[in-house]
């Protein structure tokens, strides 16, 4: 019996010594929440700033401790601090005080009391961090952060003075509207506040050949200062399309240059592969040919009559868009040759005197270039303009025949080793040069015509049009060739 006496003795003890304890925790607990009334709930956040257990004073202090920090500003490799007082940031204190105010006064109720002894919070508050701030302060920021730090496209800058190309490097420009937006968060932030400035890239191709106008221009200038000369120039990237053209429309002799038009039409006229006969006048034409050779050729465009032959490059010229370039009769006739009107010619405000026979221009004689190039890849104007006359395969068989012209002076000396088809054309007061230029960065045509009041000289002219070369490689490449030798002759017709 007492056995059994003392086992219920000591439960009941048990019992009574665990209510207790329940009791003592309860009240604990009770006065736990009654102490934490004035104080903040678990997972209360102020922005993204932690300020639970805390008292409204505590979490404002707390806050503006955070706040107070400056924020890290990265543009590109640049790297900047920017305190809050520059732009006027500022916790709104009496709109976050009523905030935590109104979460503490929320906590009151003694219905909250299960949830504190449970230590549960199922919605901890949120509360957005107000602020304030001065919009004019924070564009002007911006506006000195892109004027110091935002910066145009730098084409490759060739120099044939040292031989070297500075390199070139994309622009850059800052996205006011999204760094706004990211500095202010950052400014909310007492963590975060580092700001990678959004910046929007401009590629260097958006600034691309016309970056060579002031280095050709000097090359160009003792030539042309001497009155009564004059030069065109044309570059074109084949790749991107854009061009640098001076004086690109102005009408020069350019015989040399017409030769280009017979191979055109020769292959327009005919089925491929054109006769072998034909093929090889073209050659002699392309290599050597003088006035008989070029008649010849002509007689055979025209089924027997040069002239015919003479209208019928002029036409396939017309159709491509190429105004400016004519052949007006077979050579050595005798007598005037027919007056044709060009815009290149009609022109009122510069004159280089061209040959009333065979004209052409900088721009008309590199854009056909161009256009044998891209129809070689089965694109491009003459695919277009003459449908099924022209294929990749004939056009390919065009720049074989360009290439007969052994002659690699002028622009494929300047051109670095890089694949060259050119065609000279020159007179005694002319001196000319267009290519096809495939180099390993880049693809792309250059002409150069230089018209003197009196008879040039070659040992003058060649290397300013070999320079010319060498800067337009210089750029796509960033290397200079080295110079080459001057000329001490003409070279073939």
């Amino acid at each position: 019996m007492g056995r059994r006496f003392l086992n219920r003795s000591t439960l009941e003890n048990a019992a009574v010594v665990s209510a207790i304890l329940i009791f003592a925790i309860l009240v604990a607990n009770v006065i736990m929440f009654i102490g934490s009334r004035n104080r903040l709930p678990p997972e209360t956040r102020l922005g993204d700033l932690d300020v639970s257990g805390l008292t409204v004073d505590e979490a404002i202090s707390a806050t503006l401790r955070s706040l107070q920090q400056p924020v890290t500003l990265r543009y590109l490799d640049q790297r900047m601090e920017l305190a809050p007082a520059a732009i006027g940031f500022r916790l709104n204190e009496p709109v976050a005080r009523l905030q935590l105010e109104a979460v503490i006064a929320g906590q009151r109720g003694l219905d909250k009391l299960p949830a504190f002894i449970l230590r549960r919070n199922d919605n901890p508050a949120r509360i957005p961090l107000p602020y304030q701030y001065s919009e004019p302060q924070l564009q002007g920021v911006l506006a000195e952060l892109a004027a110091r730090y935002d910066r145009e496209p730098r084409p490759p800058a060739p120099d044939l003075a040292s031989g070297t190309v500075t390199p070139g490097q994309d622009g850059a420009v800052l996205n006011v509207a999204e760094a706004s937006q990211a500095i202010l968060a950052a400014m909310q932030s007492g963590a975060a506040r580092t700001v990678d400035l959004p910046v929007d890239v401009m590629p260097l191709g958006m600034k691309g050949v016309r970056s060579l106008e002031s280095a050709v221009l000097e090359r160009l200038r003792p030539f042309t200062e001497r009155s009564g000369n004059l030069a065109g120039v044309f570059i074109k990237d084949l790749r991107s399309g854009e061009e640098l053209a001076i004086n690109g429309d102005v009408a020069f002799s350019g015989l040399g240059w017409l030769k280009l038009g017979l191979i055109l039409e020769a292959y327009r006229a005919n089925t491929a592969p054109i006769p072998p006969t034909l093929r090889e006048k073209l050659e002699v034409v392309s290599a050597r040919g003088g006035p008989a050779e070029i008649n010849d050729v002509l007689r055979e465009l025209g089924d027997g009559d040069a002239q015919l032959g003479a209208d019928r490059v002029n036409a396939t010229l017309q159709k491509l868009g190429l105004r400016n370039t004519f052949l007006a009769q077979p050579l050595g006739q005798g007598v005037a040759p027919p007056a044709i009107v060009t815009p290149a010619n009609a022109r009122g405000d510069i004159n280089a005197d061209p040959d009333p026979n065979a004209q052409s221009t900088v721009a008309d004689v590199g854009v056909l270039l161009e256009m044998i190039e891209q129809c070689r890849n089965g694109a491009g104007g003459m695919i277009l303009a003459f449908d099924g006359m022209f294929s990749a395969s004939k056009c390919d068989e065009m720049l074989a025949v360009i290439a007969k012209n052994g002659f690699s002076a002028l622009i494929e000396a300047g051109s670095g080793g890089a694949v060259v088809f050119h065609r000279q054309a020159w007179d005694e007061r002319n001196h000319g040069d267009a290519a096809l230029v495939r180099s390993p960065k880049g693809e792309y045509v250059v002409a150069v015509m230089l018209h003197g009041q009196g008879q040039l000289d070659w040992a003058e002219t060649s290397p300013i049009i070999s320079d010319i070369a060498r800067l337009a490689y210089g750029f796509f490449n960033e290397e200079i060739p080295p110079a080459p030798s001057p000329l001490s002759g003409a070279p073939p017709p």
